[in-house]
């Protein structure tokens, strides 16, 4: 028989929301098949009948900033697949299985300082450890928070931005795009800059990068450059993953399976994968 968490379960839309002229957000109702509690990191198979099935972050987890009993999904049009979820209706089902991936133990960043680095897409999978660090707050000294696009009308989460932007408790929100449009007031510049303003203590700090490649290599250079140790630098990296629990080997780089040993991992333990930086 199929163990349950392989078979995928109708989820019923409770709100699609378009962000951007290419992703679609979504509030589902959560798997009811076995307990679903993910932890900020993991992802879900997501599919439609017939159709096909692709790997999708969750954006939000159930009771940290969702209502207990839903979750939250950020997709971006990008095939046939994603064409077609992204035509979907609030009433409407997605068919969903998981959570899959890496659990990260949260009690060993306790006590320390938080930098969250996103740009572009990444600010979705990201989302779930910067809630849960704000939820958490008393656990954590300073939180440093980059966000970064293309350009403005391209920036994700707004609400949510202006929101941590307007904390007054030694939570610091940097924002900037590469390019400026529609009257954009903020900085422009690649992410990195953001950098400089941070004054954290990097002894004894965590940073979390999620974003397209290109922009792994020269943030994960500043931060070593500015005192970061390699196991304190997690990234999440992103391969095509087919079944989520490590059988068919599509994730697989260099005997690492993204979908079971990821996809978030310390830079000290891909450092030496030219594949994966």
């Amino acid at each position: 028989m199929m163990p349950s968490r392989m078979i995928p379960e109708a989820c019923r839309v409770l709100e699609a929301v378009p962000v951007t002229g290419k992703e679609m957000h979504f509030v589902l109702e959560a798997p009811q098949q076995e307990p679903f509690r993910p932890e900020p990191g993991q992802f879900v198979m997501v599919s439609l009948p017939g159709i096909g099935e692709a790997p999708i972050s969750i954006a939000a987890i159930p009771g940290e900033g969702t209502p207990e009993g839903t979750f939250e999904l950020l997709i971006r049009r990008a095939g046939r697949l994603t064409n077609l979820v992204t035509r979907l209706k609030a009433g409407e089902y997605l068919y969903v299985r998981g959570p899959y991936g890496r659990r990260v133990g949260w009690e060993s960043f306790k006590g320390t300082n938080l930098v969250l680095i996103a740009g572009g897409l990444g600010l979705a999978p990201l989302r779930p450890f910067i809630r849960r660090a704000l939820i958490r707050r008393q656990d954590f000294r300073r939180i440093d928070i980059a966000v970064g696009a293309r350009s403005p009308d391209e920036l994700l989460f707004r609400d949510d931005i202006a929101s941590w932007s307007a904390r007054h408790d030694d939570v610091h929100v940097g924002v900037t795009v590469d390019a400026a449009s529609n009257g954009w007031g903020g900085r422009i510049g690649v992410i990195t800059t953001l950098f400089d303003d941070m004054r954290t203590d990097t002894e004894d700090a965590y940073a979390f990068i999620c974003g397209p490649p290109v922009m792994y290599r020269h943030a994960i250079r500043k931060l070593l450059a500015m005192g970061f140790y390699e196991n304190h630098v997690w990234l999440t990296l992103e391969r095509r993953m087919k079944c989520g629990i490590g059988i068919c080997g599509n994730c697989q780089m260099n005997g690492l399976y993204l979908c079971q040993q990821g996809p978030l991992f310390s830079y000290r333990e891909v450092r030496h994968l030219k594949e994966a930086v």
